[in-house]
This record gives C-alpha cells, sequence and structure tokens, in this order.
C-alpha cells in the first residue's frame, strides 16, 4: 500500500515528519508517494525533514516514489540521488487516475533517470520474489 500526505502540507517540519514516518512503520505500507508535496507552480515543497524519512524508510523497507504527474514530478531528482545514496529503494509510478495517466510512466523514470537512478534502485523493475519484505 502507498502511504501518501494529502492534508497538513504546511504543517512544522518536525511534526509534519513524525507523522510521516510514524505512518511508515505501519506494516500495510510499502511505498511512500509524493513525499514533498510539491504542485509545480501551485503549492511549494513541504518541509518533510527527507534524512529522517529515508532513515525510517531504510528500518521499514518502505521505497520512496518518483512521480511522474506532470504537475507534481516529486521527487525532484536531487532527492532521488539522495535516497539511492542512502539505499533507500525507488518506486517510479504515474499517479494515474485514468488508462490516460498511465503515460506519466515516462516522466517517472527520467526523473529518476536523472537522481542517477538505475533498474537496480528501482523496485517495480524486480520479480515478486525479488520485491523486499517488510520487516
Amino acid at each position: 500500500m502507498q502511504l501518501s500526505l494529502h492534508a497538513g502540507q504546511r504543517q512544522a517540519r518536525d511534526e509534519l515528519t513524525r507523522k510521516v514516518t510514524e505512518a511508515m512503520r505501519h506494516p500495510a505500507v510499502s511505498c511512500l508517494s509524493h513525499p514533498k508535496g510539491r504542485i509545480i507552480n501551485h503549492r511549494p515543497e513541504n518541509a518533510l525533514d527527507l534524512e529522517r524519512t529515508f532513515e525510517v524508510a531504510l528500518e521499514t523497507g518502505v521505497a520512496v516514489e518518483t512521480n511522474g504527474l506532470p504537475d507534481r514530478l516529486d521527487l525532484k531528482d536531487v532527492y532521488v540521488r539522495q535516497a539511492i545514496e542512502a539505499g533507500v529503494p525507488i518506486c517510479c509510478s504515474t499517479d494515474a487516475h485514468s488508462v490516460r495517466g498511465l503515460g506519466n510512466m515516462a516522466l517517472s523514470v527520467s526523473t529518476a533517470r536523472r537522481g542517477w537512478a538505475t533498474a537496480a534502485h528501482i523496485v517495480n523493475t524486480r520479480s515478486l520474489a525479488e520485491l523486499p519484505l517488510r520487516r
């Protein structure tokens, strides 16, 4: 199950990070979607502490998403690079709400590649048997 923050984007860094990392510990969560919550030209990034978030992602086995929706493109490439350097797996996603949105995958993959992600870093390039299990 993907975890997405849709409310409270303007919360203070510590409070936002506490809520997100607490939710990441739920055993049903396997991916944190659009972690910085930005909507280009509409809403700036939230204050989520990615360093702490990546620590919890490693601890719990939760991947972080690169979102291909043209209005989001979240995580940005520099954050993808930080996630990879921290050892956090990446999930490429379309944020599709219809079949038409499936074409957004190219943008997600391009963003991940700009962050130096390879197939080895992307969980949705793996077979079911290769997917990490929650700890």
